[in-house]
């Protein structure tokens, strides 16, 4: 039996080897070798080997963690900025078969949590192998990515305490660790390659951050790592558009308004929160509109009507909340009304609402509970604020004290960006404080008093909701509706 095994051990160390040094020949007869000092010429120069138009960019390197394009001549409007050809950018496909152990995978059917997994086991064997057709491309990748959350230590977790985003660094841990024991148990040539979890998680890191996803075809839409097209960092106000070209069969990057020569390049990575852009690429922005703060709001179990509201919400007790800069937004509203579902304390007012609802496949408290009575809308008002205050005094700092430490230069960058997180989920809970005591100090007064208060500037943020739900309410209990 021993020898049995043995037998069959070396047998798959031979398949393993024969397929490596198959790949290997293959490799070694048609890749040109680029052993410039500077990778970052050899990535140019292999770009430009392949076909790629890059003459219109040139690469600045501020530091390992900054690297960006600035425009190497006066670029018009609609030009191509950059070119890469299929060659010379990885997609799905291509990892899919140029990888053994994903090929491995799809034999296994072994099905990884992210389709990203494929890209990193293309990495992974494209960084050990010193022939590889991609080194040029490997070798520019960051080495550092000690900036992103998952590798932070208790110490820098503790700075975002009180923020959401901690629950998903944790997660996305818990994620990554998964995958990458599973892989380990399901595929034994990812495990003989001893691949280590650092390797792994480094490389899953850089495939989220560099991912564009592009359409090719009406309705195909695929994930792509593009060389150099990586460089070219975000801003709210990014000029740049990508896409793939079917004629050319490549991958292009197009400027949407005229480029001064030298000027620094960006495009918009997307309308998302600063807890994506940190957990997706490891920043965060004091200026992003699309700043958020998520949160939950659960029934209280000693509510005598808790079972009443379980069952008429299917059994659900919690339900994911957020935030935004504007309070006249319809996440306030929801955010609102899911607190006045958790309020609702007389029978009468859940029977108006379970008439309200009946004809619903699915109830949400945060679309289906509408205001009904001043009484409740005050007790709601009270009980948003109190679950906003309690969310506020979570948080590891104040306020002030992230304005005195982004105002210290001898702050490390990667607390910067901690900070301009959490500080922004702060200032976001800190509004929508404000505005329930806005809402709470004119709740008891007559309608003719709120009416004549809306027509000043301060209330702007309230002016709507008030006119459309708090005066009707107030006409009707004034009996003047």
């Amino acid at each position: 039996m021993l020898l049995q095994t043995c037998v069959l051990a070396i047998a798959l160390v031979q398949s393993l080897t024969q397929d490596d040094s198959d790949y290997e020949l293959k490799s070694k007869s048609k890749r040109q070798t680029y052993d410039d000092p500077d990778p970052y010429k050899n990535l140019i120069q292999w770009l430009q080997d392949g076909k790629a138009e890059v003459s219109k960019v040139q690469i600045e390197v501020k530091s390992e963690g900054y690297r960006t394009l600035r425009a190497s001549q006066f670029i018009r409007q609609g030009e191509w900025v950059l070119f890469i050809p299929r060659t010379h950018y990885l997609s799905l496909e291509e990892v899919k078969k140029s990888c053994l152990i994903n090929r491995k995978m799809i034999q296994l059917n072994y099905i990884p949590n992210n389709i990203q997994t494929y890209f990193v086991n293309h990495l992974l064997q494209e960084n050990r192998r010193q022939n590889s057709f991609w080194k040029p491309y490997i070798d520019v990748l960051p080495k550092d990515v000690s900036g992103f959350p998952t590798y932070f230590d208790e110490e820098q977790d503790a700075l975002l305490k009180g923020s959401p985003t901690l629950f998903t660094v944790m997660n996305q841990r818990k994620i990554f660790k998964e995958e990458y024991e599973n892989l380990k148990e399901a595929v034994k040539e990812f495990q003989r390659y001893g691949y280590t979890y650092n390797d792994f998680a480094k490389f899953r890191i850089l495939t989220i951050s560099r991912s564009f996803p592009v359409y090719i075809g009406e309705n195909e839409q695929q994930q792509l790592l593009v060389p150099l097209a990586d460089f070219i960092n975000h801003d709210n106000n990014g000029f740049l558009q990508y896409g793939y070209s079917p004629d050319a069969d490549g991958f292009f990057m197009q400027a949407i308004r005229n480029i001064q020569k030298g000027e620094e390049l960006f495009y918009n990575y997307g309308q998302w929160s600063n807890k994506y852009f940190f957990m997706n690429y490891g920043f965060a922005s004091l200026t992003n509109p699309m700043n958020q703060f998520d949160f939950d709001v659960c029934l209280d179990r000693n509510d005598r009507m808790f079972n009443m509201k379980v069952d008429l919400t299917g059994g659900n007790i919690c339900w994911g909340n957020r935030l935004v800069n504007e309070t006249d937004h319809d996440t306030f509203r929801q955010s609102l009304a899911t607190v006045r579902f958790a309020q609702i304390s007389k029978l009468d007012d859940f029977l108006k609402l379970e008439e309200d609802v009946q004809n619903y496949n699915q109830f949400w408290p945060g679309w289906h509970t509408i205001p009904k009575t001043i009484e409740l809308e005050k007790a709601t008002f009270k009980a948003f604020k109190e679950l906003l205050v309690s969310e506020l005094a979570n948080f590891a700092s104040t306020i002030e004290d992230d304005q005195r430490r982004l105002n210290d230069p001898q702050t490390p960058e990667f607390r910067r960006h901690i900070i301009m997180l959490t500080m922004r989920e702060k200032q976001i809970i800190k509004k929508n404080i404000e505005i329930c005591d806005m809402m709470l100090s004119i709740i008891d007064k007559s309608s003719e008093e709120i009416k004549n208060l809306m027509r000043y500037y301060n209330y702007r943020e309230i002016a709507r909701f008030v006119n459309s739900e708090i005066i009707p309410m107030k006409l009707e209990e004034e009996g003047l509706a």
